[in-house]
This record gives C-alpha cells, structure tokens and sequence, in this order.
C-alpha cells in the first residue's frame, strides 16, 4: 500500500462575480448572474473534486490550513451556497481543525443576518474592502459603499467575528496627508483586528488608467505616497498594531495566515479562473476567462493556461524577495535548510551593495529590510531577480 505524506496547504477559491467593477481593479471578474454563479460553482466544485484525485492519487495526504475566498466579490455567495463549498473542501481534502477560513466582502452587501449565516457556515474570518472612510474618495475609486455605511458594517461584522481585517488605500488622486490621517484615526476606533494598507496603482486597461490618460486628474507624486505610509506605519504601531509585512499591520496573534503562506514560499493551490498556485517548486495559474475555464472542465481537463518549473536558482531568489516582505525577514538557517548553501555567501555581491545603501539589516540569523528599505523595497527585490 503507498504511504500518505502528509503535506499542508493553503487553497485560495476566486469567485469572479461583481455587481460592478471599481473603477481601480484589474483582477479578472464577470457581472453578477444568480444563475451563472449557481452554475459556476458546480464547476468550482469539478475542479476540487480533480485536485482532490488528482493529489491522492500522488499519495499525498493534504491537510488544507488556510482557505481564502477572494474575488471579485465572494460575498455575493448566500451562506448555503457557501457551507455546500467548505462541506466539499471537508470532505475532499483533510481541514486542520485550527484551519483559517477568510471570506472578502464589501460593506455594502452585509447584514447581521448575512453575518450570523456565514458564520455558522464555517467562515472564521472576513477581510472587508472598505478602502476609505472619505465619501469623496469613496466615489473616486467606484465604491458602492459611504463613509457611514463602512462605519456601521464594520461595527455590525464585530459582533458576529473576533477576527476580521479592513482594506484602506492611500495616495488617492487629490487626498492630502490630513485626509489620510483622517482615515486612519477612523479606521483605529473601529479597532479591528488587523488593517491592509495599498498604495493605489493605475493599472493599464482599468476605467481610472483611461482617466489618466485623458487628463482628468493627476497620480499622487512619490514623496507624499511615502509621507502617507510612513504617517500609518507611526499611527498603527502606536495603536497597538504591529508591523509584520510591508503593507500589513496585525494586533497580537491575528496576522493572515493565509498571506504568509505566500510570503514564506510555502504551497498553495488556487481554484477558480485566473487562479495561481504554487506547488513543488512549479508555479501554474489558470485561465482568466469564465467560458474557457468551464469548457476546460467539460472537457475534463484542468483549466490551467500555463505551468512554469521554477529552477533552483529561481526558488533561492523568490524564497529571499518574498521572504523580505515580512519585516522578521528571511530565516538564514531555513535557507540553509531548503538548498544547502549560504544565503550570505551566495547573494554576497548583492548584500553588500544593499548594505551599503542602507536597504537591509543582518542579525539574529535573519536578513531584512531597514525603515529605509521598507520605501524602496522593490529596488531590493530587484537585486535577487536570477
């Protein structure tokens, strides 16, 4: 008989529903049908089910301890719709009883009702897209949501969850360095669990990217986007957050585990079109495209568009640049461990010039980033590209 190793694992679920697109998002998403989501997730379901073979088959025993329902926006799934998908995912793969089960929602979809339901479904933790806590901005980034609303549904989501996260973006066209204070003094009296914080990004082909290009407002220069990020990571740390990745705050013991699977270069495998998964040092991702992705599945084919092998000189260098996005760095002796060799001695070149200019620290047997390579963190991830 084949012995089962047992192996952990995140599973990210993309439903790529919207009731309208925010005018700053790029990730792959279709309007809002009930029945192409019902029939939708019975092809979700076809793609666990395949995986699920598909890994046992390896004897593999996988142990799911992290599952992340990202979108679009997964909120728009009924509490139902969702225990039917978490019963699947329990039956098809083992759950580890402390399992992390995070569910993205907007403000505006939610209700105490909604709440109580997903709750009971198996959802632990919600990750609440509120952005702003400024009615202008708000509009300017296509939310469907005000400032009082964010106020009271974030309110509501605690009494249902002891752990929940908010999104909030800055260097928002025409928000001054006050009005992001604003925000953030909002966002600390509503003293939620852990905050994500985004500079905002024109991506090409997004309503706010043809804005741009037909004149109507002007991007945030880079000395105030910095200003606005050093002014959170004071105000959040004084607060009682810690700082533990570059765009991540956490009060004790309520960091994403499901993020950090992703930082520490640890498995994952995603379902859903446009979907990414890394497994056994291979990178794949699927179809950004609903009727393909279905098709794909009809077919009885997973719907995966393309599969890169990452060599081991890859794998070092993406273990050490992701590993950098968490402020306690990259363990020197776990380097050690995964690839026998020296992270110091092999990246020596590429330390000392990064030493010199301030961007990384190395002590206690880890390598991280400076305050100041917090700022330029991408020129310091550049440094390890192979």
């Amino acid at each position: 008989m084949m012995k089962m190793n047992k192996d952990t694992l995140g599973l990210y679920l993309h439903i790529p529903f919207c009731q309208g697109k925010c005018r700053y998002c790029d990730f792959y998403s279709v309007n809002f049908e009930q029945a192409l989501l019902e029939k939708y997730l019975s092809y979700l379901k076809k793609e666990l089910l395949s995986y699920s073979i598909l890994l046992q088959g390896k004897g593999r025993k996988v142990e799911l301890e992290t599952i992340y329902f990202g979108g679009g926006t997964p909120g728009l799934l009924s509490a139902e719709e969702l225990a039917q998908v978490l019963d699947l995912i329990s039956q098809e793969f083992s759950l580890s009883p402390l399992a992390e089960v995070s569910l993205e929602v907007n403000p505006s979809s939610l209700t105490g009702e909604k709440l109580q339901a997903y709750r009971k479904s198996g959802i632990n933790r919600l990750s609440i897209g509120v952005q702003s806590f400024n009615d202008r901005e708000l509009s300017f980034l296509g939310r469907r949501h005000d400032a009082r609303e964010a106020r009271e549904k974030i309110e509501l989501a605690g009494r249902y969850f002891d752990n929940y996260s908010i999104d909030l973006i800055y260097a928002i066209p025409d928000q001054e360095l006050a009005d992001w204070e604003r925000t953030l003094q909002q966002a600390i009296q509503l003293s939620p669990y852990h905050v994500s914080l985004y500079s905002l990004q024109i991506e090409e082909g997004t309503p706010l990217a043809s804005s741009l290009a037909a004149g109507e407002f002007e991007e945030t220069d880079n000395s105030l986007d910095a200003e606005m990020y050093l002014l959170a990571r004071q105000f959040l740390r004084a607060s009682g957050y810690e700082h533990y990745e570059i765009s991540n705050f956490a009060r004790n013991g309520y960091q994403s585990r499901h993020n950090r699977l992703y930082w520490e270069f640890r498995p994952y495998l995603g379902v859903g079109p446009g979907s990414h998964s890394f497994m056994g040092g291979e990178r794949f991702w699927n179809h950004a495209d609903l009727s393909l992705y279905m098709e794909k599945l009809n077919q009885g084919e997973l719907p995966v568009q393309e599969r890169i092998q990452l060599s081991r000189e890859e794998q070092m260098a993406e273990m050490v640049f992701m590993g950098l996005r968490l402020l306690e760095g990259v363990s020197l002796t776990e380097f050690y461990k995964m690839f026998n060799v020296s992270l110091t001695e092999y990246y020596a070149r590429e330390i000392e010039k990064l030493q010199s200019q301030g961007l990384i620290t190395i002590g206690n047997d880890r390598i991280s980033l400076t305050e100041k390579g917090l700022l330029l963190g991408n020129l310091v991830f550049m440094e390890f590209l192979p």
